[in-house]
């Protein structure tokens, strides 16, 4: 089982590797049991690998760094068993505690290697989990593990024959150590599919229009405290007295979402908010926030959100906390408002000002929708697949 959004993200790639003439083999750890909320998803699917079009090799499962150091040996057999195969590597800092990449790394040594950062500069949330360890000895071993990872990031792109990164966040981190080899692509899950009409488009700003219909707001995602549905929640409540007319949608679930909740309470937005829990991603998300006016992300950490270009495709007009990986996409085509990370203040003022404001909304949910329709996942893999390609 994958989650669905990951599936398109795989069949994108398989199509765009055979129109170059190479074969995707995926090789990753098989859980037996996982939850949906667990898996970072917003729904898990069956397949087939075979059917699907890609040959896949299971690793061994482990989630904490006791299972890991019992598992290493069987892992690294594994893993060359795999490497054998393929003409190509391509590697990232997924997996917890240890990176698969890192794992896989100089056992690749040899073959042509691609070094991948996903849609998150990793960082910022590593060292907030230092931040927040209170045990001493767990702390300094945490700072050490956060700084050695930084340094073997920082050589495997040096060594890498092609790097690509999905955040432009990344790309500042490591500017001393970027070349000519390293490639900056948006991360977008945007299919031809997934773009609204302009006849659906149209009828959004009918409703963005009206004065007497309330702003609905929509916060999507796993609810936890570095998602900041807290932050969205005190703005809120602050732009409602001052008289604006807004309602929110929650979608996801996570470990702090009772605190959320415990939160709407005692602000007395319990009217006003509906939690959705988790909606499976395709067609039942979409709508959900065909309901919907604006998408808040509201990210603490600087992770490019998968909801950036969705809410983009969908004419949901962004809201969104400064953000190194995005900040200059949306400034630079108006396709949201950027608010000061952590001001809550800033935000409800925002709110307040959209709310009085509606022809604002309609002006950047236009140049979002065009931004969207230049960067789907199928040009996105097109030109990774023929970087690939010109390392065989």
């Amino acid at each position: 089982m994958v989650g669905a959004m990951w599936l398109e993200d795989i069949r994108a790639t398989i199509y765009a590797m055979r129109q170059v003439g190479l074969h995707l083999i995926i090789a990753t750890p098989l859980f037996e049991n996982l939850s949906i909320i667990q898996s970072g998803s917003f729904n898990l699917v069956e397949i087939n690998p075979q059917q699907e079009g890609f040959d896949y090799y299971p690793l061994p499962q482990f989630s904490n760094f006791r299972e890991y150091l019992k598992m290493r040996a069987a892992l690294r057999t594994a893993l060359k068993l795999v490497i054998e195969q393929a003409i190509v590597i391509q590697a990232d800092y997924g997996g917890h505690p240890v990176s698969m990449g890192q794992e896989a790394w100089d056992l690749a040594k040899g073959k042509k290697r691609i070094w991948n950062f996903d849609g998150a500069d990793p960082f910022p949330r590593l060292e907030l989990q230092v931040k927040q360890e209170r045990n001493l000895f767990k702390k300094l071993g945490k700072y050490l593990w956060v700084k050695q990872f930084a340094r073997f990031c920082r050589r495997a792109m040096q060594e890498a024959d092609i790097v690509f990164a999905h955040n432009e966040s990344v790309k500042l981190r490591f500017s001393d150590t970027w070349h000519d080899k390293c490639y900056l692509f948006h991360r977008t899950f945007v299919l031809d599919s997934t773009l609204i009409s302009q006849e659906e488009w149209q009828a959004r700003q009918q409703n963005l229009l009206n004065p007497a219909h309330p702003l609905r707001l929509v916060s999507a995602g796993r609810q936890i405290f570095i998602k900041a549905t807290d932050h969205v929640l005190k703005a809120m409540a602050q732009a409602r007295q001052r008289g604006a007319l807004l309602e929110l949608a929650i979608m996801g679930e996570g470990e702090h979402l009772p605190q959320f909740k415990q939160l709407t309470e005692q602000l007395n937005l319990t009217p006003y908010v509906q939690f959705h829990g988790q909606v499976p991603y395709g067609e039942p998300l979409f709508s959900v926030w065909a309901q919907c006016d604006v998408m808040v992300i509201t990210n603490l950490t600087a992770e490019i959100s998968r909801n950036v270009f969705l809410s983009m495709a969908r004419g949901l007009p962004l809201v969104i906390y400064k953000n190194p990986g995005t900040d200059n996409l949306i400034e630079e085509n108006q396709a949201g408002i950027l608010v000061e990370t952590g001001n809550v203040e800033a935000l409800a003022e925002v709110f307040y000002q959209i709310a009085q404001q509606r022809q604002k909304l309609v002006e950047i949910g236009d140049h979002a929708l065009q931004l969207a329709a230049r960067y789907t996942l199928d040009a996105c893999h097109r030109a990774r697949a023929e970087l690939a390609k010109s390392l065989c």
